[in-house]
């Protein structure tokens, strides 16, 4: 395809991912703005986008996709690249890692960090069930970083992208990971890269 990238959705959260894998690319790509204030996205323009209402989304000519882990692939795919992984294995590691992140971590490092977009602190309970769930898998990340460099292996792959900005939130939620050293040597390596102040910038052009 000879059209120009379209990606839909801010540089953080979720969203991030997709800046992210075409940072790492070298994919050009324009990066629109959704206005929610105004309810953009629920508007009939966007909806033809993605029926969810939800960023990121992407488009490329007359071709349509959502969700963020599978903009990544496309990108991937689509620029050749062996960034999802060097062999089949690795490929499957980096996607089974992404998926428990998102299935497992994600939900309770949100809710901790929700507080931050919406002014509304949560309740004890919730908040003290949310950090024992997260605590709980965030170590088993940490074991399974203690015995290799990256997500996939020794190299690095959209498994770390898509999971590191899984672990973003704990930022957000003001988390503590010190007592996760492998995990908070690994997220600092990760966006130590130069990709990652690429995806993180404010222009309006990759």
């Amino acid at each position: 395809m000879n059209d120009t990238i379209k990606l839909y959705g801010p540089r953080l959260g979720s969203a991030l991912r997709t800046h992210w894998v075409a940072a790492e690319l070298g994919t050009p790509y324009e990066n629109v703005a959704v206005d929610f204030s105004t309810g953009e996205h629920r508007g009939p323009a966007f909806l033809q986008i993605n029926p969810m209402g939800q960023v990121p989304a992407l488009v490329e000519g007359d071709f349509k996709l959502a969700e963020s882990m599978a903009i990544g692939s496309y990108l991937i795919d689509r620029a050749g690249s062996d960034l999802a992984g060097k062999t089949a294995q690795q490929r499957a590691k980096a996607w089974q890692w992404s998926l428990w992140a998102a299935l497992n971590l994600h939900p309770h490092l949100s809710k901790l960090a929700s507080p931050a977009w919406t002014g509304q602190a949560l309740a004890a309970d919730v908040e003290a069930s949310a950090k024992a769930d997260a605590t709980k898998y965030i170590t088993v990340l940490e074991a399974h970083l203690g015995a290799q460099k990256y997500i996939a292996g020794e190299t690095f792959s959209v498994g770390d992208i898509n999971v590191a900005t899984v672990v973003a939130y704990a930022m957000f939620a003001k988390l503590d990971l010190s007592s996760f050293p492998n995990v908070t040597k690994w997220y600092a390596g990760a966006t130590d890269r130069p990709a990652y102040a690429k995806a993180c910038g404010t222009t309006n052009k990759a």
